[in-house]
C-alpha cells in the first residue's frame, strides 16, 4: 500500500503501518479509554470520566487489537512461505491488516492451507485471553493478591471476544474473506476451475457486501446508531474487494503460460549519468516516447530514470541535478527475467509506482516490460481464450 511506513520486520516480512490506521487507533482509544472502560470500571457512575487506568487500557487495547490482526496476517504468511510462497509486506491499515504475497497459490490445497490459518490463529488467541479472563475472574473472587484485578479482565474479556468474532467473520464464505478463499479452494479442487471458483466466491462476497450495507442502513437510520456506518463501510469495501479479485485472477489465468520474454520490449536507451536533468529532458525525454532510460557509464548499467524521476526535482533545480543523483539505482530496483511468467510481472507492477521494470538476462540490461505491454496483450488477447 501507498502511503506506509514501515515500522519493523518478522519472520523476514516488513511490517508496515498505513496512513489510515492512525484513525481507527485513534477511534479505538477514544471510544474505549473514554467512554467504555470508564463506565465498566465504574458501573455505579451516572456520569464515568476517563481517568489515567482507563485511558491506559485504552491503548492496551488498541495495541493489542492490532498485534491480534497482526498475529492473524503471520499465520497466513508462514504458511505461505511454508508453501514455497514468499511474503514482501504485511500492511496494517483502517479494516485490519493485510498480507502482500508476492504470487497466487497454484493449488486448491495451498489456498485453503493459508486462508485456514488465520481463523484457526484468532481462534486460538480468543481461547488463551478467554482462558486468562476466566483465571482473573478466579483469582480476583478469591482475593489473593489484594489489589483488584478487574482492569485486565476487563481488557482479557474485549480480547478474548473481539478474536472470536475476528475468526467467525473472516469464516463467511465471500471471498476476499478467509472463509470465501477456503470456499474458491474447496470449488477449485471440485472443479479444477479458478475462475469459476473464484466467480462463485467473489459474487457470494459481494452478497455479504450487500447484507453488511443493509444491516447498516437500518441501524443508522432506525436507531441513530453510528456502528451502522462502520458496517456500511466495510460492506462497501468488501463489495470493492471481490469484484477486483475476480478482475485479478482473470487477467492472471489470461497471462498463463506467458513469460516476460513473449511480452518486453528489448528497445534500451542509456543515457550519460553525468547529464544534468535539463539536457537530459531536452535531448532525450522530449523527443522520445514516455519511456524509461538506462543510466549506463562504460557500458556499465548503473540505473534507470524517467519521466517521473525528473518530476520529483523542482524546476528551478534541474541544471544543478543531475542524472545520476534523480535516477533509480540499480540495487534498489526491482527486476524481472526473460523466463519469469508474466504474472509474476504484473503483480510486482501492482506493488510499485512504478510503469515499467527491467528485465535483466545473464546480467545486463536486455530490456523492459511495463503496463503498456501487458495491457496490450491483454486487448489483443483472443476473447474466447478468456472465457
Amino acid at each position: 500500500m501507498r502511503n506506509s511506513w514501515r515500522i519493523g520486520k518478522i519472520m523476514g516480512i516488513d511490517i508496515a503501518i498505513d496512513a489510515s490506521w492512525f484513525i481507527i487507533a485513534f477511534l479505538l482509544v477514544y471510544t474505549l479509554g473514554f467512554l467504555q472502560f470508564p463506565q465498566d470500571l465504574h458501573p455505579r457512575s451516572f456520569f464515568a470520566r476517563a481517568d489515567a487506568v482507563s485511558i491506559a487500557l485504552g491503548v492496551a487495547a488498541c495495541l493489542l487489537l492490532f498485534g491480534s490482526v497482526l498475529a492473524h496476517e503471520l499465520s497466513h504468511s508462514w504458511m505461505a512461505i511454508q508453501r514455497g510462497i514468499p511474503v514482501t509486506r504485511i500492511t496494517l491499515f483502517i479494516f485490519g491488516g493485510v498480507a502482500e504475497i508476492a504470487a497466487e497459490p497454484d493449488r486448491a490445497a495451498t489456498e485453503f492451507l493459508i486462508a485456514i490459518m488465520g481463523p484457526l490463529m484468532s481462534l486460538a488467541l480468543a481461547a488463551v485471553f478467554g482462558a486468562a479472563w476466566l483465571w482473573l475472574r478466579v483469582v480476583d473472587s478469591a482475593q489473593f493478591l489484594g489489589v483488584s484485578l478487574t482492569p485486565l479482565i476487563l481488557l482479557s474479556s474485549l480480547l478474548a471476544q473481539v478474536n472470536g468474532q475476528l475468526a467467525l467473520f473472516n469464516l463467511a464464505p465471500g471471498f476476499p474473506l478467509d472463509g470465501g478463499r477456503v470456499f474458491r479452494a474447496i470449488v477449485w479442487g471440485a472443479t479444477h476451475d479458478i475462475r469459476r471458483a473464484t466467480r462463485w466466491a467473489s459474487r457470494a462476497g459481494q452478497l455479504i457486501a450487500l447484507i453488511l450495507v443493509g444491516i447498516g442502513a437500518w441501524l443508522f437510520l432506525t436507531d441513530l446508531n453510528i456502528g451502522g456506518i462502520w458496517f456500511a463501510l466495510i460492506g462497501f469495501f468488501l463489495w470493492n474487494a471481490a469484484g477486483e479479485g475476480y478482475r485479478q485472477t482473470d487477467l492472471l489465468e489470461t497471462l498463463r503460460g506467458v513469460t516476460v520474454g513473449q511480452l518486453m520490449t528489448r528497445t534500451v536507451e542509456t543515457v550519460s549519468p553525468n547529464l544534468t536533468l535539463t539536457e537530459f529532458v531536452d535531448q532525450h525525454l522530449l523527443p522520445k516516447r514516455d519511456q524509461t532510460f538506462a543510466v549506463s557509464s562504460d557500458s556499465d548499467f548503473e540505473g534507470l530514470i524517467g519521466i517521473d524521476h525528473v518530476r520529483r526535482v523542482p524546476r528551478p533545480q534541474w541544471n544543478m541535478q543531475r542524472v545520476r543523483d534523480a535516477m533509480t539505482p540499480r540495487a534498489a530496483m526491482e527486476t524481472l527475467s526473460p523466463d519469469q511468467p508474466a504474472a509474476v510481472a504484473m503483480t510486482k507492477l501492482s506493488s510499485t509506482d512504478a510503469t515499467e521494470l527491467p528485465v535483466i538476462e545473464a546480467g545486463r540490461l536486455a530490456g523492459f516490460l511495463g503496463r503498456a505491454e501487458l495491457s496490450r496483450f491483454l486487448r489483443l488477447k483472443p476473447e474466447s481464450k478468456r472465457a
